[in-house]
């Protein structure tokens, strides 16, 4: 069990054992007698518990305590075998994982508005630093960044003795690490991989370095990193979408990287009925298309995608999507996830 959530919580691979390791894992996992385990993991929920829900919703809040406080207290919570204690601890974690995302939306907002008034829209990459952002949290800072302007990112706050510590984010296969490693001179200590890394430095070397890496980045980016890409795996016709598609579909989970979701492809559909938009301030929205041979309905949501809803009402369409799982009371409901479209 804790060797499921290690593997889906840390992002690493999900193919060869590491598949293997994680799927016998979430078995135990269901089932396990961890008191601790058991307390981050709503009852109704443990029998469908994917490596989604690891990464989702108990990864956030492990992490959490290290985060913002000190880790031992997830550590306390795994080995508890008392009610009372565990339940003060996962109390804490909670609080401290709430603390942890109003500091995540506070510090991203200031983050991205230092971006757009520094004019670092239209660089090749994005350095910010936020004296008053607490370090635990700019590695997410990081990853909001390059989601909204798609640049390699590096995010500072202060650390101790008057040093400034980052964490880097990169894009599609451009190596940050490589570039990091070019502007060397400038750190105490550095390390990392080509998706991310990590470093630390003097403050009054920043602004010699974020020139520097604007430099190095504008010089070893490549066209088809600058801009967001979708690696399409198939197209499939709407009758294909039959329950032995998403019984086969299941056979291929756990998924993860290098074992991810299979993105696929329905051109040309039309909404069968109403786009209703949901969430907060209508950012999502949700649909049906219906299939030709049988006439059934098959949902389709589009997270963030609420401001296309009149596009949908109106136009046909293509959609990349995955396809997802809805487990409620019991029953089991698909859906398509919705991760790009094309209007016709």
């Amino acid at each position: 069990d804790l060797l499921a959530i290690s593997i889906a919580a840390d992002i690493v691979s999900m193919s060869g054992e590491n598949r293997v390791l994680a799927k016998q894992g979430l078995k135990i996992l269901r089932k396990s007698r961890n008191l601790g385990l058991r307390m981050l993991i709503p009852e109704d929920k443990l029998a469908t518990f994917e490596i989604s829900n690891i990464v989702f919703e108990i990864a956030p809040k492990i992490n959490a305590a290290g985060r913002i406080s000190h880790g031992k207290a997830a550590v306390e919570l795994m080995v508890s075998d008392n009610l009372k204690h565990a339940t003060q601890i996962v109390n804490d974690i909670v609080n401290l994982n709430d603390s942890r995302r109003e500091m995540d939306m506070s510090s991203t907002t200031e983050a991205l508005l230092q971006v757009e008034t520094s004019g670092q829209i239209k660089n090749f990459s994005t350095v910010v630093y936020g004296p008053g952002w607490n370090k635990g949290v700019i590695g997410i800072v990081a990853s909001r960044l390059t989601e909204s302007f798609y640049k390699p990112t590096v995010v500072f706050a202060d650390g101790n003795d008057g040093e400034i510590v980052a964490s880097a984010r990169s894009v599609s296969d451009f190596d940050v690490h490589h570039a990091l490693e070019t502007c060397s001179d400038y750190f105490l200590k550095f390390g990392g991989h080509p998706a991310a890394a990590g470093l630390s430095m003097e403050k009054a070397k920043f602004e010699a370095f974020k020139e520097k890496f604007e430099k190095v980045v504008a010089e070893q980016i490549k066209e088809h990193q600058i801009e967001p890409s979708l690696e399409i795996d198939s197209d499939v016709h709407i009758d294909e979408l039959n329950k032995d598609f998403f019984n086969f579909h299941r056979k291929l989970a756990p998924f993860g990287p290098q074992n991810m979701k299979p993105i696929l492809v329905l051109k040309n559909q039309k909404v069968a009925g109403y786009v209703k938009t949901m969430g907060k301030e209508n950012s999502h929205l949700k649909f049906y298309i219906k299939q030709d041979s049988t006439g059934r309905s098959i949902e389709c949501v589009g997270f963030k995608l609420g401001k296309y809803a009149d596009d949908f009402r109106q136009k046909t369409f293509d959609i990349a999507f995955t396809a997802d799982e809805n487990h409620w009371k019991g029953n089991v409901t698909y859906f398509l996830n919705i991760r790009d479209v094309k209007f016709n």
